[in-house]
């Protein structure tokens, strides 16, 4: 059986696209849909970046210094959020694909399928969190998708706060997808894939939250 990638049906559709995929012989399109997934999160991230969007932690030192350098300073900001729009998307392709290949021994490629689902999911999101942000001026914490807001009445603490933002329901509607996918893919237990998967999550969710919490006067 051929399987041909489509990941705005196979988001809507994921039974009838996982038995599919779980009993292709050949994967078509894989390569491509990766490609155009990296393009589009780095220019969504590079719009982020020019829009000041998670600017919070350095908007202090754009105040500082003439217009040129406040406009130069906005610049590298605009500049390290496009690298990360090319690297997130690595990080969260093919890193959770590596380990759930290594200790569910699926196809790799099938599951950098599963994967790519998961990150137009998040793309999504982060859409939505950028529409939020110049309409609402909302940003990430107190984004009504997520924890973040619930974690605020009850602490102050902006790590944990921040933290509990990347909790949302699209992450949920991503677990979803791979536990679903992943249970019928390999011979381990459904208790075992589900715990991986959240083991997995939760270091991404941590890796996350350490990352956008560096205290830039440490830095500078």
């Amino acid at each position: 059986m051929v399987y041909r990638v489509q990941l705005i049906k196979g988001l809507f559709q994921p039974s009838n696209h996982f038995y599919q995929l779980n009993h292709a012989e050949q994967i078509k399109g894989l390569w491509s849909r990766l490609s155009l997934l990296i393009i589009i999160s780095t220019a969504l991230y590079c719009l982020s970046g020019l829009l000041g969007i998670h600017s919070e932690p350095v908007s202090a030192y754009f105040a500082a210094g003439s217009n040129a350098d406040i406009q130069g300073q906005k610049l590298w900001f605009a500049m390290g959020s496009t690298i990360w729009g090319l690297l997130y998307p690595l990080i969260i392709l093919f890193l959770p694909a590596l380990l759930f290949w290594v200790f569910l021994e699926v196809d790799f490629r099938k599951l950098l399928v599963l994967q790519s689902f998961v990150y137009v999911i998040y793309l999504i999101e982060f859409c939505l969190l950028i529409l939020l942000n110049v309409t609402l001026a909302i940003p990430r914490d107190s984004s009504p998708f997520s924890l973040g807001v619930l974690a605020q009445y009850a602490t102050k603490n902006e790590l944990v706060t921040s933290f509990f933002s990347f909790i949302t329901l699209f992450q949920a509607w991503a677990i979803s997808l791979q536990y679903k996918f992943l249970k019928q893919g390999t011979e381990r237990s459904p208790k075992f894939v589900l715990v991986l998967i959240l083991v997995i999550t939760l270091a991404l969710w941590l890796f996350s939250t350490l990352f956008t919490s560096i205290q830039v006067d440490r830095l500078f």
